[in-house]
């Protein structure tokens, strides 16, 4: 029956930015760095929400950086995005190595509203998540229980692997297109796989913290962004009937004319709300990273910096007390 299917959990990674290299590029590629940056981790916290509303998946973990003991991992960078358009080349695999999605997915903004859903409904890019979600259901329920069970104690055994290669390593096989497989598994009770799963709850723990961290930085920034993606719409639209306007009237706006006044106040008006969108969003990212501090097993650690800085941090110290714990009676 249904209810047995076991359920993947699903890592997603910051999106990458793909700018352009030099200030001049992205100029001329209308891109600014501080957006995306922003969407960088707003854009992935929105497939986090549209996944876990289908309730198809187990944990949905936003992070920093590849998960090494994912068991199906989300990677993507974003192509294109200017308010009306957005185009995200995304990868998916699992721990075992199989390619659940590869592509590039496009969408054109549709402006929508949805009363019962005020978080989701909102985005303009609504279906191309959906699409994602889609792919990605229909590849989950091709697989057998059997095989998504094999997923979930691959991704378990490389996540050992990593801390005590030695004891681990064997359980794995992979052949020669780097597909992984179990070669067997330990037992239920080994004391060195209890000890590995205890570390890697220790480590939800600090990604449940990022993960508030990355949820408070969307929905402060969604109303901002929201806003700027309109405001890039229109501007993008404008552009087009002055284009228009400019073909049909070849002789260009009398000096000092009605049209051309209006024309220079727009041109400010949209410079001015620009800087202003541009702030509010360069602010919505400084506030997002905070200090953290847990406590674990009676001593409290202090974590500083980004949040890839902090996680780089907390995995160290998990390695530390992984080998602590292993060297003790």
């Amino acid at each position: 029956s249904n209810e047995e299917r076991p359920l993947l959990d699903v890592s997603i990674e910051i999106f990458a930015m793909n700018l352009p290299q030099d200030a001049l590029s992205q100029q001329a590629e209308d891109v600014y760095p501080a957006v995306r940056q922003a969407e960088a981790r707003y854009l992935p916290s929105f497939l986090k929400l549209i996944l876990e509303e289908s309730g198809t998946w187990g944990a949905v973990r936003l992070l920093p950086e590849p998960d090494s003991g994912a068991e199906l991992q989300i990677s993507a960078s974003i192509v294109s995005s200017n308010g009306t358009q957005l185009e995200l080349a995304l990868i998916a695999r699992d721990a075992t190595g199989r390619i659940w999605a590869d592509k590039i997915y496009t969408g054109t903004a549709v402006e929508s509203v949805s009363l019962n859903q005020p978080l989701l409904g909102t985005d303009p890019f609504l279906y191309l998540y959906q699409s994602i979600a889609y792919d990605l259901a229909e590849m989950a329920s091709s697989l057998s229980s059997a095989q998504l069970n094999e997923i979930k104690s691959v991704a378990l055994l490389q996540y050992a692997a990593l801390l005590a290669p030695a004891v681990f390593t064997p359980y794995l096989s992979s052949d020669e297109n780097n597909m992984i497989s179990l070669a067997r598994l330990p037992a239920d009770n080994d004391p060195f796989l209890l000890r590995v799963k205890q570390i890697r709850e220790h480590e939800y723990v600090f990604i449940d913290v990022v993960d508030e961290q990355y949820e408070s930085f969307f929905v402060t920034i969604k109303p901002v962004y929201d806003l700027w993606r309109r405001y890039r719409r229109e501007q993008i639209a404008s552009e087009i009937d002055k284009i228009n306007r400019e073909m049909r009237q070849s002789n260009d706006l009398r000096r000092g004319s009605y049209m051309s006044l209006l024309e220079s106040y727009n041109n400010f008006r949209w410079a001015r709300m620009q800087d202003q969108y541009l702030d509010e969003i360069s602010e919505g990212f400084t506030n997002e990273v905070l200090p953290t501090d847990i406590t674990l097993e009676d001593s409290l650690y202090h974590l500083s910096g980004t949040l890839e800085e902090q996680y780089q941090e907390w995995k160290i110290i998990l390695k530390e007390l992984y080998e602590l714990e292993a060297q003790s009676p």
